[in-house]
């Protein structure tokens, strides 16, 4: 299953890439709260340690599509943020988590459909579990290489978003297309 970074970076691209404001400022945002709400489902942790209605929380509400929309619906609005890719960009990210978990989970799997159901739903193939391909030790070697293995495997899809944004915002601030990057061949020149 995969650990709180791979959640922070999935989550910090999707806002970043949905996000309603296009600035600087914006974008630094969007990262901070994409990361955060990419982590957020993961508060079922604390419910399980607290004992709070029973043990068997991970994986349950909190990693549902009904859950992913309510939360980033209310973070959509206490940041003042308003109109539906507003609302996409803070559910969007919420919503990565349990889909991330599903592909790759190693649990019972997670409840995609609560309240609807509290089924729940994995992929099964473990050969696409990184536990299965720096090995099941536990310990902070392992847990070095599953850090590893998400840096290398989602940090690039973050940094390609950032620099698709900022070159978008930089053509908004010049008035050009952001297409405007891609050179042509001048008509009638060869390949």
């Amino acid at each position: 299953m995969p650990l709180p970074l791979a959640h922070a970076l999935v989550g910090g691209s999707i806002a970043v890439a949905a996000w309603p404001e296009r600035t600087p400022a914006g974008l630094r945002r969007a990262l901070v709260a994409g990361a955060l709400l990419g982590v957020c489902p993961d508060a079922d942790y604390l419910l399980g340690r607290l004992h709070v209605m029973g043990w068997g929380w991970h994986h349950a509400f909190t990693h549902s599509v009904a859950f992913a929309v309510i939360a980033g619906a209310i973070v959509s609005r206490a940041l003042g943020l308003r109109g539906w890719r507003a609302a996409l960009a803070c559910v969007l990210p919420v919503l990565s988590h349990p889909l991330l978990d599903y592909l790759v989970t190693e649990s019972h799997g997670v409840e995609l459909w609560w309240p609807v159901t509290g089924r729940r739903y994995k992929l099964g193939i473990d050969e696409l579990s990184y536990y299965h391909l720096v090995g099941a030790s536990h310990g902070v070697r392992t847990l070095a290489r599953l850090c590893l293995a998400e840096a290398v495997l989602f940090g690039p899809i973050l940094v390609a978003t950032l620099v698709v944004c900022r070159r978008r915002f930089r053509a908004q601030n010049r008035g050009e297309s952001p297409r405007a990057h891609v050179t042509s061949r001048p008509h009638g020149g060869t390949a």
